[in-house]
C-alpha cells in the first residue's frame, strides 16, 4: 500500500496529472476549432480526421514526457528522483504546479467560450452545425456522365472554389421506408409537395422536382450534388407509413461543408400531413435565416386522406409524361375531385393533365380548352395562391383563338410572384416575351430544372429563331437525353445539322430517339426519309408520299409542328403555307414567331403568309 501511495505522490510531484488534463482540454479545443474553421477554407474532411488521430496518439506520449522530463528556469531536463540531490525543491514544484493550473484554467475558459458560441449559433441559426452528417445520397442521374450535360453545366459545376448562392436549395427524393416499392408514389408525392411549398418562398431558389428526382439513390456526396446543381443546401429524408400513421424524418445539409445544419422527425396521421409540411417549411426557413410568412403558404390541400392519396398517385403518373400515364392521372384527379370538390390542388392538376393530353394525344385542344380553363379557375377560386393554377390558366389564355396574350402574361406573372422557383412558369412566360427576354426566362428555367426536357425544347426554339445552330444542337441533344421517347428532339437536331451542312449527323439524329407510340414511330420513319431526301433528291417523291400519309394525324399538334419543319426543309412552300393556314387557328401559340422563324423565310413575300403574320405573329427579337 505504501509503494502505491509513493507512486501516486510521485505522479503528483512530476505534475503528470496536470499535464494529462491540460493536454486533454487543449486537444478537445483544437478539435472543435478544426471542425468549425477548416470547412470555411475548403480544407477536406480527411485533414480533420488526421488532426484527431494525431492528438489521440500524442496523449500517451505527452504523459510519458511529463514523467520523464520537467520544466525548469534553465530549460527542459530529465526529472530527478525525489531522493536525489538534483531533485527540485518543494517550492519550485509548487510554482510549476501553479503555472500548469493557470494554463489549464485559460484553456478551460476558451473551451467554455467556444461551447457558448456554438450554443448561441445553434439557437439562432443552424442547429447542429458541428455534427458530421455527410450526405450519402442515392441513382446517379442519367445526366451525370452525359456529354450533353457537360456541354451546358450549371454555373459552378466542378468549380474548385465552390461558392454557390446561400439561398439555394434542392429537395432530394425522400426514401420510402415502407418496404413496398408500390408505395414509392407516396414518398415522392410528399417530397414534391414539400418542394412546391418551399419554392413559394421568394427568399429561396429551389431546384425543381423533375431534376431532383433524377438523383434518387445516387452515390454522390453532398458537395458533388451541390456542385452539379449549384446549390448551397440539400434537404433529404425518409417517410415511413403504417396504416394512417406517418413518420417523416428530415435533414438539412450544407453542400459546401457536408455538415448537418438541422434535423427533425415528425410523427402524425396522414390526415395532418399538410400541417407537417408547413412545419418543415417553416423550420427550413428558420435554419437558413430567411423569412417565410405563414400567409404565403399554399392552402390548396384537403382534409380527405383518400382524395390526397389519389392526388399523390396522379402526380407520380404525370411525371412519366406519357399519354397513357397522363390519362390515368386524369382519372385519379377526377376521383379526388369527386371525393372533395373543394380540393384546389386536384383542380389545378386536372387542368394541367388535360392540357398535357392535348399536346401528347389526339385529344382536341379546341374541344378541351373550356374545361382546362374551368378547372384552373375553380382552383384559384379555392386558393388564390395556387401557382400551378395560375400557370394552367395562363397556358389556356395563350392558346385561345385569338390568344389572350395580355391576360396570359398577367396570369404567369402572378404565378412567378407566388413561386419564383417554378420552372414551368418561367418558360411559359418566356413564350409571351420578345425573343431575347424569352431566352433569359428559358435559361432560368434550365438552371432551376436542368433535367426538364420542355425547358430545353423552348431554348432550342429560341436558338432556332436566332439562327444559333450550334446552341440549338446542344439544346436538342439535351431534349433527347432527357426524354428519348419524345421524337421532337430528333427533328430539332436534324434541322440544326441541316443548316450546318452536317448531313450524316442530320439523318442519324433519328436513331437517337425511342418512339413509344405508332404515330411517333411513323414520324421518325418519315423524318429519316425526308432528311435522306434533303441529301439525295432522288428520294424526294418517296419523302413527299410519306409526308402526305403522316398528315392524317393533323389533330395531333406535335405532328403538325414536325410536318411544318419537314416541308420547310424540303422547300415545299405551297404545302407549308397550306399547313400553316389550317394549323395556326388550332394552335396559335406555335404561330407567334412567323416573322422571324427561318422555316418561313421563303414565304415572306406571299400575301397569304403576311395575312397570317398580321393575325398571329407577336414575337420580336428585342
Amino acid at each position: 500500500m505504501a509503494a502505491r501511495s509513493g507512486f501516486l505522490e510521485e505522479l503528483k510531484r512530476r505534475h503528470v496529472w496536470r499535464s494529462a488534463v491540460a493536454y486533454a482540454v487543449a486537444g478537445w479545443l483544437i478539435v472543435q476549432i478544426a471542425t468549425q474553421v477548416f470547412p470555411f477554407f475548403n480544407i477536406p474532411n480527411w485533414f480533420v480526421r488526421v488532426v484527431v488521430i494525431l492528438l489521440a496518439i500524442g496523449f500517451p506520449v505527452a504523459v510519458v514526457f511529463a514523467w520523464i522530463y520537467e520544466v525548469t528556469p534553465e530549460g527542459i531536463r530529465r526529472t530527478a528522483p525525489a531522493d536525489s540531490p538534483d531533485a527540485r525543491p518543494a517550492h519550485a514544484a509548487r510554482d510549476i504546479g501553479r503555472k500548469l493550473n493557470a494554463v489549464i484554467m485559460i484553456v478551460l475558459v476558451l473551451a467554455v467560450a467556444l461551447m457558448g458560441w456554438r450554443l448561441l449559433a445553434l439557437r439562432h441559426a443552424t442547429p447542429a452545425a458541428g455534427s458530421q452528417a455527410i450526405l450519402a445520397a442515392t441513382s446517379a442521374s442519367p445526366a451525370a456522365s452525359s456529354p450533353t450535360a457537360a456541354a451546358a453545366p450549371p454555373k459552378a459545376a466542378l468549380s474548385a472554389a465552390f461558392n454557390p448562392p446561400k439561398d439555394t436549395l434542392v429537395v432530394l427524393p425522400f426514401k420510402n421506408l415502407s418496404g413496398d416499392p408500390r408505395q414509392q408514389y407516396f414518398s415522392d408525392g410528399i417530397t414534391q409537395e414539400l418542394t412546391g411549398a418551399l419554392g413559394q418562398n421568394p427568399a429561396l431558389r429551389v431546384i425543381a422536382w423533375e431534376t431532383a428526382s433524377t438523383l434518387r439513390d445516387s452515390a454522390l456526396t453532398a458537395r458533388a450534388v451541390g456542385e452539379k446543381l449549384d446549390v448551397a443546401n440539400i434537404l433529404h429524408g425518409s417517410i415511413a407509413r403504417e396504416g394512417d400513421e406517418v413518420r417523416i424524418s428530415v435533414e438539412l445539409v450544407s453542400a459546401v461543408t457536408g455538415y448537418e445544419l438541422w434535423s427533425q422527425h415528425y410523427d402524425d396521421s396522414f390526415a395532418n400531413i399538410f400541417a407537417v409540411q408547413d412545419k418543415v417549411s417553416q423550420a427550413i426557413a428558420q435554419a437558413l435565416q430567411v423569412k417565410f410568412a405563414q400567409a404565403d403558404l399554399p392552402v390548396g390541400g384537403t382534409t380527405n386522406p383518400q382524395a390526397h392519396e389519389l392526388v399523390l398517385k396522379g402526380r407520380a403518373l404525370l411525371d412519366k409524361r406519357e399519354a397513357a400515364s397522363i390519362t390515368s392521372a386524369r382519372k385519379d384527379f377526377e376521383q379526388a375531385i369527386a371525393l372533395d370538390p373543394n380540393y384546389a390542388d386536384a383542380h389545378a392538376l386536372m387542368s394541367r393533365a388535360l392540357f398535357s393530353l392535348t399536346q401528347r394525344s389526339d385529344l382536341s385542344l379546341k374541344a378541351t380548352l373550356a374545361q382546362i380553363r374551368a378547372e384552373a379557375e375553380k382552383a384559384l377560386a379555392l386558393d388564390p395562391n395556387n401557382a400551378d393554377a395560375w400557370v394552367a390558366l395562363g397556358n389556356a389564355e395563350m392558346t385561345r383563338d385569338p390568344p389572350q396574350r395580355a391576360k396570359a402574361r398577367d396570369d404567369l406573372r402572378k404565378a412567378l410572384a407566388l413561386d419564383p422557383s417554378n420552372a414551368d412558369a418561367h418558360f411559359d412566360y418566356g413564350t409571351l416575351l420578345p425573343l431575347k427576354q424569352a431566352m433569359a426566362e428559358d435559361q432560368e428555367a434550365t438552371q432551376l430544372d436542368p433535367d426538364n426536357a420542355t425547358a430545353w425544347n423552348n431554348l432550342a426554339v429560341d436558338n432556332l429563331d436566332l439562327g444559333n445552330w450550334a446552341q440549338m444542337v446542344t439544346a436538342a441533344q439535351a431534349m433527347i437525353r432527357l426524354d428519348p421517347a419524345d421524337v421532337d428532339g430528333a427533328f430539332g437536331l436534324a434541322y440544326a445539322y441541316q443548316q450546318l451542312h452536317q448531313y450524316d449527323k442530320m439523318v442519324a439524329a433519328f436513331d437517337l430517339v425511342k418512339p413509344a407510340t405508332s404515330v411517333d414511330q411513323e414520324q421518325v420513319t418519315t423524318g429519316r426519309l425526308v432528311y435522306r431526301a434533303v441529301a439525295d433528291p432522288k428520294l424526294r417523291p418517296q419523302a413527299l408520299a410519306a409526308l402526305k400519309s403522316l398528315s392524317r394525324h393533323q389533330s395531333n399538334l406535335g405532328v403538325v409542328v414536325n410536318l411544318i419543319q419537314m416541308y420547310a426543309s424540303l422547300g415545299e412552300h405551297a404545302a407549308l403555307l397550306q399547313l400553316l393556314e389550317t394549323s395556326c387557328p388550332a394552335d396559335p401559340i406555335n404561330c407567334t414567331d412567323l416573322a422571324i422563324n427561318p422555316y418561313y423565310t421563303a414565304l415572306h413575300a406571299d400575301p397569304r403568309f403576311q395575312k397570317l403574320v398580321n393575325k398571329y405573329n407577336t414575337l420580336t427579337v428585342q
